[in-house]
């Protein structure tokens, strides 16, 4: 037997065990490198969009073409845009206060999105389960210490053919839409009745279902009828009418609906707009009656007047005095919400920049940085109910940062959450914010003098 052939093996595997935590070690400083140049270039990024609003002055490349400026480029400056509502500093009011923390509510799959129906009383979290849950979340601010699994517990389960990854409530009736990770789009409908949840899948008894080639980006509805808008990473965006149908009509007799809810829906198939990049974000503006929307590697916000033939208009994002730059990007729009008061746009962007735009125009009102979300992050933003302030996550940590509008500075970061905030979502009628998170929990901040 040889002993020294023993001996050698063993050398060799501990010279291996050495050479394996050097590199390690070199893994770690170069993971660290990473980050730091990572952080680095958002930091670039921002000052180029400061440097550009503030030095590219749109007279000088007028007058660099041998033309003279007019006096309407002055008067469409975003410094001569700004938004009355944004001169003075908010009042304070705000959530601010994790009243309820809901535990698991997509069972040990991490939840992806979260909306409230329009009365604020049910909380619906989309997850990678393929599941929409539905919450009747006051029911967890009972005196009771079980009360958050409870509610969990009591919600109301419908499974979708893939992992969910956003969703909305419809404000005209009782139907959730969410768009899945397989291109669908499921019709959910939903009841709230002595104090219990239901919600079932809703059967298409004439038209077809929205189906998309790729993942759904975006769904949202309209304000003012049953009309639901959905763009996918295909490129295609749809608007359809959807219209819940009785089992009366549907069996062309009498029937028994008081132990029944309405199971069955139309859909009607509007419009569908075809696009080379991704549609990204998208919402309704104007009460309804325009829909805006984003591709991917453009500069631009598109709108569709659905009163007028759906006729297109585009909005530069890099506002009027870029010198000459529009079609220069240098981010995307991942998320796109309305302000309570109907008149401007919060625009969520993968360069840490959020953007406070004007409705229908190239006017940018306010640029908020302060925070970091990459190519490689969800960025995410919601308006408080009052419109001083904008809620964001941030992929630096797990927190929630307040930006005062007016200010254009974080005034404040809320830390409860344990893992990187997923999606947010909040009341336009009451303080209340909600907030989905890598933690596994989905989250109520309500306002401490509510």
């Amino acid at each position: 037997m040889d002993l020294l052939s023993g001996i050698g093996d063993a050398d060799q595997l501990i010279s291996a065990r050495e050479e394996n935590k050097v590199l390690r070690a070199k893994v770690d400083e170069l993971t660290m490198k990473v980050k730091e140049l990572n952080l680095d270039n958002a930091t670039l990024k921002a000052e180029v969009e400061i440097y550009r609003k503030e030095a590219g002055l749109p007279n000088f490349s007028k007058l660099a073409l041998g033309k003279t400026p007019s006096s309407d480029d002055s008067m469409n400056s975003p410094s001569k845009g700004l938004g009355e509502e944004f001169i003075s500093s908010g009042n304070g009011i705000y959530p601010t206060n994790p009243e309820v923390s809901l535990p698991n509510i997509n069972g040990f799959s991490n939840p992806l999105c979260c909306a409230l129906n329009r009365s604020d009383t049910l909380l619906a979290s989309g997850g990678a389960d393929s599941f929409v849950s539905v919450v009747a979340w006051g029911s967890a601010l009972a005196p009771n210490p079980n009360a958050a699994t409870d509610a969990v517990s009591n919600a109301a389960k419908v499974r979708c053919p893939a992992p969910v990854i956003c969703l909305d409530f419809c404000k005209d009736c009782d139907i959730i839409s969410a768009g899945c990770m397989d291109g669908s789009v499921k019709l959910i409908g939903y009841s709230y009745v002595g104090g219990k949840i239901h919600a079932w899948p809703l059967n298409i008894v004439n038209g077809e279902g929205i189906k998309y080639t790729k993942y759904v980006k975006a769904v949202a509805w309209s304000e003012s009828s049953s009309i639901i808008a959905s763009s996918s990473a295909d490129g295609t965006a749809q608007l359809s009418k959807i219209s819940l149908i009785t089992d009366d009509e549907v069996m062309g007799g009498n029937h028994d609906f008081e132990n029944s809810f309405q199971q069955n829906v139309k859909i009607e198939k509007l419009k569908s707009f075809h696009f080379i990049g991704a549609v990204e974000a998208l919402c309704f503006v104007n009460k309804g009656r325009s829909l805006c929307l984003y591709e991917r590697d453009t500069s631009y916000l598109t709108y569709f007047d659905l009163n007028d033939e759906y006729k297109m208009t585009k909005y530069s994002l890099n506002g009027s005095t870029t010198g000459g730059f529009d079609d220069f990007v240098s981010f995307a729009v991942m998320r796109l919400v309305l302000s309570p008061n109907g008149k401007y746009l919060c625009a969520a962007t993968d360069a840490s920049r959020n953007i406070i735009i004007e409705v229908g125009t190239d006017k940018i009102i306010r640029d908020l940085f302060g925070h970091k979300n990459d190519s490689y992050s969800q960025p995410r933003v919601t308006w408080s109910s009052n419109g001083q302030y904008i809620f964001g996550n941030t992929q630096e940590d797990c927190s929630i940062c307040v930006w005062d509008i007016a200010s254009s500075t974080i005034v404040q970061k809320l830390k409860e959450h344990t893992g990187q905030i997923r999606d947010m979502f909040s009341s336009k009628t009451s303080d209340t914010l909600i907030t989905a998170s890598y933690d596994k929990t989905v989250k109520v901040w309500l306002n401490d003098n509510m």
